[in-house]
Order: C-alpha cells, then structure tokens, then sequence
C-alpha cells in the first residue's frame, strides 16, 4: 500500500442529511367484521400484522403527512374449526409539526406496526383488534459535506478458500495493490504533507 494512506485531507461527500426527526406512538383499534359466509367468532388464536406500506409527504414548512397501510391476519376460533380472516388497514395523520421540514425535503418513515390484542365483540360478529404503532418519522435532504478523511485499512482475507485461477493474479489481489477498491481513487497525500495524524 502506498505510504501516504495514513494521511487525511479534505474530501467532499454527499449523504443524506436528517434535519429534524421525531417519533409516534399510538395504539388504534380496527373493527373488523366476519364475512356473511363465515361461522361466528368464539375466541381469538393468533393475530399478525403483515405488508407495511409507508407514505410521508412534506405539504408545507414545518409538516409532515403520514400514512401507513397494512393487513391485519387474524386467525379465529369458531367452535373447535379454526378460521382465516384478512382485513386491510390504515393508519393516518396529517399535520404532524416537524421543525425545519421543507416541502423540497425527503421524508423517511421507519415503521414498527404489531397487533397487540384482539377480542371478539356484537356476539361473534365482529372483531376488535388494538394495533400497536410506532413510527420514526425524518426529514432528509442530500447535502455536499467536507470532512476531513482517508481510506479504511485493507479488510483482511475472507475464510481461507482453495485459489482458482492464476497465481499471478492472486498474487496481485493479495498483495493490497487493488486496495482502496475500484474505481480509481486520486492520489491521496504525499510524504511532504503535514496532514498526517499519528
């Protein structure tokens, strides 16, 4: 490896920026009808919540719009036959103040959706099911950074694997000559730069 791979100096990057970020906790509950077809309900077995889907829209300064859709799969007792049902479900809010949130920005929902209890209601006909929400919401933006910077040392080996191909080659893979990895990267510092940090 060449000898001014310790040395830092300024680079340029671009990475996703968060600007502001806050976090939603709630815990809705959907009633879900049993189909005319259907036995009537006796118990709840099991309930999971499944297919995330998340939308974020920044409308306006300082806003962010949420909308979470998913599917409720519940599995039902009906006197001794187990039953199979799926609802689709939402969950939405609007308005939801984020300081420093523009319309230009990105918005980023990590989404952690998880049916918390189900009970059968109206004689058997109906199901309620209380779903736990919780949502990290974020505004990104992609932004130009300078930091001051320089290449990881070289990974070591992967779990010893018999060589196929050239020796030459292998040789050259092995010997840190392909390290940092391609593309080509510019020459980083030279032995005369006082950028060098023990």
């Amino acid at each position: 490896m060449s000898q001014g791979h310790n040395c830092y100096q300024p680079e340029v990057i671009y990475v996703n920026k968060v600007y502001n970020e806050c976090s939603i906790v709630d815990c809705p509950t959907y009633r879900i009808p049993i189909p005319p077809t259907f036995p009537l309900a006796v118990n709840i077995v099991e309930c999971e919540v499944t297919d995330i889907v998340v939308n974020g829209v920044i409308p306006r300064n300082g806003q962010m719009n949420v909308e979470v859709n998913f599917v409720i799969n519940i599995e039902y007792d009906s006197n001794g036959t187990s039953q199979f049902l799926q609802q689709t479900a939402q969950y939405r809010r609007n308005g939801i103040i984020l300081e420093g949130a523009v319309p230009e920005m990105t918005s980023v929902i990590l989404p952690l959706v998880r049916c918390i209890n189900c009970n059968v209601t109206d004689g058997g006909t109906i199901i309620e099911c209380e779903v736990g929400v919780y949502l990290i919401l974020k505004a990104v933006a992609l932004v130009q950074l300078e930091v001051m910077g320089r290449f990881p040392d070289e990974p070591p080996i992967c779990e010893e694997v018999s060589p196929q191909g050239c020796a030459e080659w292998i040789e050259f893979a092995r010997s840190g000559a392909l390290w940092p990895p391609f593309p080509p990267q510019p020459p980083r510092c030279n032995n005369n730069n006082n950028n060098v940090i023990p």
